[in-house]
C-alpha cells in the first residue's frame, strides 16, 4: 500500500525552502528574514498604511509587525509619521533607499518563481497558480478573513 502524502507537508516544505531562498537573497540588502515580507508589501503595494493595517493584511500579530518595522526603520528602508486623521497612529512609508533596491528585490522574487516552476509548461504554471490561489482562498475564507 502506497503511503499518502499530505498537502500541508508539501506547502510547509515549499514555504520553508522559499523563505530560505528569499532570506539569502535579501541578506545582500541587509534585510532580515523577519522584515522582507513587510518591505515586499510596502514596496509592491501601497505604502503610507498603519502598522495595524500591515498586521491585518499579512496575518501577523502587532508585536511582530512593530519589531519588523523598527528594524526596517533602523536600516533606513522605511520611516513612520503620524496618520493625518488619527495622530495616535503612525503610518509606514518606504524611503528612497528602499525604492533604489526595488528592481533588484523584485528580480529576486521573479527568480524564485522561475525556480519553483522549472520544467512546467505555461499551461501547467497557470493551472498551478489557479489551484494554489483557490487553496489560499479556502483557508482565508475558513479563517474568516477577507482575501487580499
Amino acid at each position: 500500500m502506497k503511503k499518502r502524502k499530505f498537502l500541508t507537508k508539501a506547502i510547509f516544505d515549499i514555504y520553508r525552502n522559499s523563505l530560505a531562498y528569499i532570506s539569502a537573497g535579501a541578506a545582500q540588502f541587509d534585510i532580515g528574514r523577519g522584515q522582507w515580507y513587510f518591505l515586499n508589501r510596502l514596496l509592491f503595494g501601497t505604502d503610507g498604511i498603519s502598522q495595524e493595517q500591515l498586521s491585518e493584511e499579512l496575518f501577523v500579530d502587532r508585536a511582530h509587525t512593530a519589531r519588523a518595522v523598527k528594524k526596517l526603520e533602523e536600516g533606513g528602508f522605511v520611516f513612520r509619521k503620524p496618520d493625518p486623521d488619527d495622530a495616535r497612529k503612525k503610518n509606514v512609508y518606504v524611503t528612497e533607499k528602499a525604492i533604489a533596491i526595488k528592481d533588484d528585490y523584485h528580480r529576486l522574487h521573479r527568480e524564485l518563481n522561475r525556480v519553483l516552476v522549472k520544467g512546467f509548461t505555461a499551461e501547467e504554471q497557470e493551472l498551478l497558480r489557479s489551484l494554489l490561489y483557490r487553496v489560499r482562498g479556502n483557508i482565508v475564507s475558513y479563517m474568516g478573513r477577507g482575501t487580499r
